[in-house]
């Protein structure tokens, strides 16, 4: 027997599932828990084969999309197997991965629980498959570097739904947001600093009755928004720090340093700290949702302020340094910052902001 549980979130699942099933369980794999996600009343006769093959079903009375369905399965997961499993595979409805491809993610979930490790276990589907699609290809080839630009990872399958999560880490996928599609991109990059395990597989096989669920348009652009949200509200963090920045130079040179000696370099250097600390307390708060105590607050706004004072130095002798070489000042000012904007970013997200415990 196979000590992993299998979670199916499945909507209109076609009827090959139930062979599938019986594939599954003649490997090993006896624990499987199916969510049916508001599935059509056709398709109960199905379920309860299912059930009556062993496997737990789950149901929402309607449909609440892939995330919420894995989240469910989750909640079971957390009451009944718990601290007796080496964790979870999930695995899409509509195209199924070979049993012998479970195996592999199984055996290396084993492993890494028996490690005590927390990374992830990520089937990377085989693209130079003749199954793979043009849109799929696409989709990989973005997604990967959308990964490596804002990560830094080397993620080759960024929307695998074949995903092995260790016993330990399961109550932490509760707490990710998302209820579609979405859900596994948010999962991957919020479970990314814990590492990444990849484990080759075919790509799956579609069945002949599968529906498909996924909306190109809408389900991609929300996939989208969940791989830049945190750039998204660094930039927003980022301007509003700029913006207070200015406000604060004029209003200290009018009035608080209006008739003292070195009244510009005083108003600067005032501004520039209340400014820093503001972005810190945005970047922070909701960016990186980093939470920890007094010490770990302490040595992240230390980090925060030096990189802070770094990036302003190193952008005026770059622009320095470049301007003399000719073209404008304000066009290598707009590059030198841009660069650094990508650089202070990973920095923060892998050195000062660092998996600190989460607020909610």
């Amino acid at each position: 027997m196979k000590n992993c549980v299998v979670v199916i979130p499945a909507l209109n699942p076609p009827k090959s599932l139930l062979s599938y099933l019986r594939q599954m369980q003649a490997k090993g794999f006896e624990r499987i828990v199916i969510v049916d996600d508001g599935s059509r009343t056709d398709k109960l006769p199905l379920f309860a084969r299912a059930e009556r093959l062993g496997c737990v079903v789950l149901h929402h009375e309607e449909n609440r999309g892939k995330g919420q369905a894995l989240k469910t399965a989750f909640s079971y997961y957390l009451a009944h197997c718990a601290g007796e499993s080496d964790g979870i595979l999930t695995v899409d409805v509509d195209r199924f991965v070979p049993v012998v491809d479970l195996e592999k993610m199984a055996s290396s979930l084993h492993n890494i629980q028996r490690m005590g490790s927390c990374a992830l276990v990520v089937g990377v589907r085989n693209f130079a498959s003749a199954r793979a699609s043009k849109f799929d290809r696409n989709m990989n080839t973005v997604t990967r570097t959308i990964y490596r630009m804002l990560l830094g990872a080397e993620l080759q399958d960024p929307l695998s739904g074949t995903l092995g999560i260790p016993d330990l880490r399961v109550d932490a996928c509760l707490k990710v947001r998302g209820s579609g599609y979405e859900y596994e991109s948010a999962l991957l990059i919020e479970m990314e600093k814990d590492g990444l395990a990849q484990v080759p597989i075919h790509y799956p096989v579609e069945q002949a009755d599968t529906e498909t669920h996924y909306r190109k348009g809408k389900d991609t652009f929300r996939i989208m928004v969940i791989l830049f949200r945190n750039l998204i509200l660094y930039g927003l963090t980022s301007l509003t720090a700029s913006l207070a920045d200015v406000l604060l130079f004029g209003l200290f040179s009018r009035t608080l340093f209006a008739d003292a000696p070195l009244a510009l370099v005083k108003s600067t250097i005032l501004a520039r700290i209340l400014s820093a600390s503001l972005n810190y307390v945005l970047t922070k708060r909701f960016v990186f949702r980093t939470g920890g105590g007094a010490q770990e607050r302490a040595r992240s706004a230390g980090l925060f302020m030096l990189l802070s004072g770094a990036q302003c130095l190193c952008s005026a002798f770059s622009v320095q340094a470049l301007a003399s070489l000719g073209g404008s000042d304000i066009g290598w000012k707009v590059v030198v910052d841009l660069v650094l904007f990508f650089i202070s970013y990973q920095i923060q997200r892998r050195y000062i902001f660092r998996d600190g415990k989460k607020k909610e």
